[in-house]
């Protein structure tokens, strides 16, 4: 059984950042399994790195593309970001500390996170961009009228 399944549901249309949402549950089940499995700690903790190392550059991703068309829920998107910023800061410094019981909690908390975050959150903005091209699309098409495609 996998912890963390990716659903269609999560989907943006946004391909490289659907490759990125499914790239971190990949981790977030990688770190879970590790943990189930009873690995050395190491391995976890080394999991835990990577995963986290691999979020921060997908919200850096993200909130580019968000600045770059001027996405009008930035602040919020990124106040988002910054609260799982904190609240995983306190779960990895714990996990750091030796407590197992934080690495459990951080995978079903990153699970839960994710769900709900790239379901509604990231969603919006996946539709937001989709939109902006459909009318860059129409825009071309109306001052193209003899491209083939019209």
């Amino acid at each position: 059984m996998v912890f963390f399944e990716w659903k269609e549901q999560y989907e943006l249309g946004l391909p490289h950042i659907d490759l990125q949402h499914t790239m971190i549950v990949n981790m977030v089940n990688e770190l879970y399994m590790t943990l189930e499995t009873n690995e050395e700690e190491g391995t976890a903790t080394k999991v835990l790195e990577k995963l986290l190392g691999y979020v921060e550059d997908h919200f850096a991703s993200e909130e580019a593309e968000m600045r770059e068309n001027n996405y009008p829920d930035l602040a919020a998107h990124l106040a988002a970001h910054e609260a799982l910023r904190v609240k995983v800061a306190r779960l990895h410094h714990r996990h750091h500390s030796g407590e197992k019981i934080a690495g459990y909690e951080l995978s079903e908390f990153l699970k839960d996170w994710l769900m709900e975050h790239i379901a509604k959150v990231d969603k919006a903005f996946g539709a937001f961009v989709l939109q902006l091209s459909e009318k860059a699309k129409e825009a071309y098409f109306r001052q193209n009228p003899d491209h083939p495609f019209s």
